[in-house]
């Protein structure tokens, strides 16, 4: 192509310290690649080895990049763009690219780029076959073509690893014609023990994993050759490591290729048994069949063979390797078929395997010394859990209580043994270890001893206590509490509750190591919410903890601790509101702080594991705010907290704004119930949120509605300088394509003529409503609500709108089509007929409808005792929602039922309107003074709801 020079030379200023001269040579490099012929061309520079090592590997990011954004699909249906790849340049390249990397597959800049580019152009196409050109490399007894074959392979599975059953064609045939030769390869391989061949037996693990265990091959129909993988796969479970491996230090042994071939080896035959142990379409009960009664019973013999030689120091295995082992064990013990293959077994499965990965070790006790922040995450952040053999034991453990609870009466007297040993022996350090395995496998199980919950308290009065209180080994001390903190149910002997405590509460405020101080911190949050009995004789010591805690979460970034201020805030406000203006203070710094490195985070544009934790507990710190605001109603924290809200909406902290949004609702309340208003830092408050709708926040409509709806009804009845661009975001929204969207503007316009007396925005309403709405499968419910509203308040001007769309007869007739169950709805239908019926000129419209309303009227007015009892059964917790024969639902008016009570729930301007005494009021006051129309409303009644209104009548005059 032309140009070739000017592009060499852009690729090469890329390169510079000067960031103008890299902006220019990369706008330049963005019109040349517009050009046909510049994906070839990178190409060409990559292959030249002539050229600088940086400049090749810079133009092979570029070609992948370009590969990335222009090579389209065979069944893409979009229009050319100018700078597609055409056909024939995609020609050039797939005839190049695999001789070029060929030559530079020992090349580690270059090797990932050209793999990367293959792979995207593999997943757009299936009509480049490379079953010849792959069998040709991998037979060709060259080391170089043998792994670029391997790496092609690799690329080929993965790029095709969620084609789904039906679509698998091109795969399948795929993996037929090249697998055969693999399988030869494999077979050499696995007696090797060097790195080269390690890596190239990683590549044909992970594309046998990509390849087979997504969705059913056809190639496992062929159980010989199944049969074959598996054998292999189990050859390189039991295959000891070289001593070469087993030399480096453990925390950098698994980055080592041969230690991740047997993670593989474990992971896919794990992968294996999770996936075709049920026969569907696509796999046959005869192959469900053999997996059952001829693989698996093979595979099961040999794992319990490894864990053997593992369990006498003879077999190392990676901590992935153990993780996935002891997965397959677990599908074994869920499933019935395959349970009887380790029922014989499993005492010792449990005591030769599962218990020793529960252990403390060595290793684990070094990490304590050495980075006990390192040391708490690993082992006690459950945010953190990963891939390892202790959490997959826990969940063994678990599984045993769950599916087969008849094996408790092994575990139990097992875990008390180990414990009495430590007694007996409490100077030996393997047993110590041992006591760390005991207590996480009893935490597993508490949820399945509870009815012998005499046996639990003795274990803690007899081993905890004691451990809790231990001096020499803090690996016990802070598992012991952890343990502590997993018992979620109420001690019944006062004695010992009142040691642990005592002890967990030192631990607390005098332990130096940072897992103790954070199990502790964790315990008390159980002991306080499990066991009320002790608020009383503790609360004088509530201060100082809170003290701790907050100096513990500043040092140490773990949500653990923001759940435990939020329990005791939650229970000891009255003890904390001496202290709440320092506490509100001390969190909102922790906050800013927080908050501000997140902001650095996200605009450096990387992501880690340290940003997730950061998530996690800026969201547990603004819960423990929002539940401070809520509980400690007698002192104001708006001047701590509102800045903190400010900070997040104009920084555009999106991932905790539904936090954000629940702290701004609760300060909103908390000033209307202290001041009688929204207090003026509130509305500051409000005018950013207004703002942040014109940059991002119009996305998140949906987050804000809970805050929104506390400002219109307590808001702008009082200051109503925000009503018109908090109406325009409405009407904005009201547009929207999305079904809540709309159904959230409907609600909020609702609230907003109940507390207004007004109806904006009811065109526009009306037409979306009856109109829009329908295609976006919008809630009819919700429209009719924001009809029946707006016609309590403002009765003609509603009608006329209603009559000028032609939504009239629609409007009552989804109303009287709809069931609604809940107080408010119940009450708001009541009012809006009594608004109608009291006109003194009733539309043509709806004056054909006077008979309707009334007999709907006096059957609403017989429908509220009832869903007022519901209601109340609800509130209370209670789950007999019939409330007798009388008020049972039909099954379908169930869902609607629940739906509509979440309206009951939330403060509404209808919630001290007694409907009784309204209707009473309406009926007494139309027959003095308009007996005619008395007359024909009450003539309209069928007998019996005559008769109801009669009994009504009378019964709100004798209680008047």
């Amino acid at each position: 192509m032309q140009n070739e020079q000017a592009i060499l030379q852009c690729i090469e200023q890329t390169m510079v310290a000067d960031a103008k001269i890299i902006r220019a040579a990369e706008m330049q490099l963005y019109e040349f690649q517009k050009v046909s012929g510049f994906a070839s061309f990178l190409l060409k520079v990559v292959s030249n080895g002539e050229l600088p090592l940086n400049i090749r590997m810079s133009a092979a990011i570029y070609l992948k990049n370009k590969v990335q954004k222009s090579w389209k699909s065979d069944t893409s249906k979009e229009s050319v763009d100018v700078d597609d790849i055409t056909l024939q340049e995609g020609s050039i390249i797939k005839e190049n690219i695999i001789q070029i990397l060929v030559a530079n597959c020992e090349n580690n800049h270059i090797r990932p780029h050209l793999t990367e580019a293959i792979r995207i152009i593999l997943s757009r196409t299936n009509s480049w076959d490379m079953s010849g050109t792959i069998n040709g490399l991998l037979t060709s007894g060259k080391a170089d073509y043998t792994y670029t074959g391997l790496l092609l392979l690799f690329q080929m599975c993965n790029a095709h690893r969620y084609d789904m059953c039906g679509h698998r064609e091109y795969i399948d045939s795929f993996i037929s014609d090249v697998f055969p030769t693999v399988e030869e390869i494999l077979s050499q391989l696995v007696n090797q023990t060097d790195y080269r061949s390690s890596e190239l037996l990683y590549l044909i693990l992970k594309s046998f994993k990509y390849a087979c265990l997504n969705n059913f091959p056809q190639y496992f129909n062929n159980v010989e050759k199944l049969n074959s993988w598996i054998q292999l796969h189990l050859f390189i479970c039991a295959k000891p490591l070289p001593k070469e491996v087993l030399d480096i230090d453990v925390s950098d042994r698994s980055l080592d290729k041969r230690v991740k071939v047997s993670k593989w080896g474990f992971g896919n035959l794990n992968r294996f048994i999770h996936r075709y142990t049920k026969s569907t379409k696509n796999i046959s009960e005869e192959f469900v069949s053999y997996v059952f009664n001829q693989l698996a019973p093979t595979i099961v013999q040999e794992f319990f063979k490894i864990i053997q030689i593992w369990s006498t120091g003879s077999l190392w295995l990676s901590e992935s390797a153990l993780y996935h082992l002891i997965q397959f064990l677990e599908k074994c013990m869920v499933n019935d078929s395959l349970y009887p293959l380790i029922e014989s077994h499993l005492s010792p499965i449990i005591e030769s395997l599962i218990f020793t990965c529960l252990c403390a070790s060595d290793q684990s006790v070094t990490l304590l010394e050495e980075d006990s922040e390192e040391y708490t995450r690993r082992y006690f952040d459950m945010n953190r859990e990963g891939s390892t053999a202790d959490v997959a034991s826990t969940d063994f453990v678990f599984v045993v209580g769950h599916k087969r609870p008849e094996k408790l009466n092994f575990l139990l007297p097992f875990v008390n043994d180990i414990l009495n040993s430590f007694v007996q022996n409490p100077n030996d350090l393997a047993i110590a270890y041992k006591q760390e395995g005991a207590m996480r496998m009893i935490s597993s199980l508490f949820t399945f001893f509870s009815q012998d919950q005499n046996s639990l308290e003795s274990l803690f009065s007899n081993y905890i206590v004691n451990l809790i209180g231990e001096s020499r080994y803090p690996f016990l001390v802070a598992r012991a509490l952890e343990t502590v903190a997993n018992f979620s149910y109420e001690f019944k002997d006062l004695g010992t509750l009142s040691k642990i405590y005592e002890l967990t509460y030192h631990n607390l405020l005098n332990s130096e190591e940072l897992p103790v101080q954070i199990e502790a911190a964790d315990a008390l949050k159980t002991l306080v919410i499990s066991n009320p009995q002790i608020h009383s004789h503790i609360s004088g010591q509530v201060p100082g903890i809170m003290e701790k805690l907050l100096k513990l979460s500043k040092e140490f970034e773990i949500d653990i601790l923001s759940e435990v201020m939020e329990a005791f805030v939650e229970r000891f406000s009255d003890e904390l509101t001496p202290f709440a203006k320092d506490l509100a203070h001390n969190l909102a710094d922790q906050f800013i702080r927080l908050a501000q490195s997140m902001v650095e985070s996200s605009a450096s544009g990387s992501v880690s594991t340290g940003d997730q934790d950061q998530e996690i507990q800026a969201s547990s710190l603004l819960q423990t705010m929002t539940t401070m605001v809520m509980s400690m109603n007698k002192v104001s924290l708006l001047d701590e907290f509102v800045p903190v809200c400010k900070f997040i909406i104009q920084s555009a902290q999106i991932v905790i704004i539904t936090e954000t949004v629940d702290l701004m609702d609760a300060m909103t309340l908390s000033s209307k119930s202290q001041f009688q208003q929204v207090a003026p830092q509130m509305w500051e408050l409000f005018h950013d949120v207004l703002d942040s709708f014109q940059t991002y926040a119009m996305d998140y409509f949906e987050c804000y509605n809970v805050f929104f709806e506390s400002i219109v009804l307590f808001g702008f009845p009082q200051d109503q300088t925000y009503v018109a661009p908090f109406l325009q975001i409405l009407s904005v929204k009201m547009e929207s394509d999305i079904d809540y969207d709309v159904e959230n503007v409907f609600e909020l316009l609702q609230m907003y003529a109940l507390s207004m007396k007004d109806i904006p925005l009811f065109t526009e309403a009306v037409r979306v409503g009856f109109g829009k709405a329908a295609d976006l499968d919008v809630d009819a419910k919700s429209i009719i609500k924001l009809c029946l509203a707006n016609l309590f308040v403002r009765p003609t001007e509603t009608l006329q709108v209603l009559e000028s769309q032609g939504a009239t007869l629609e409007m009552l007739k989804i109303w009287y089509d709809n069931k609604f169950c809940s107080v408010y709805a119940v009450k708001l239908q009541i009012m809006a007929i009594l608004s109608l019926l009291r006109l003194n000129e009733m539309p043509g419209s709806v004056s054909g409808f006077i008979g309707q309303f009334a007999n709907k009227l006096v059957a609403l007015v017989e429908q509220l005792p009832k869903a007022i009892r519901k209601r109340d059964v609800m509130a209370s917790g209670g789950e007999n929602l019939a409330g007798g024969d009388e008020d049972a639902l039909e099954p379908e008016e169930e869902e609607d039922y629940f739906e509509d009570f979440e309206d009951d729930f939330k403060e509404t301007p209808l919630d001290d309107l007694n409907a009784f005494d309204s209707v009473h009021l309406f009926f007494t006051t139309l027959q003095g003074e308009n007996p005619e129309m008395y007359q024909q409303i009450v003539g309209q009644l069928t007998e019996d709801k005559r008769h109801s209104l009669q009994v009504i009548l009378e019964f709100v005059s004798q209680k008047a």
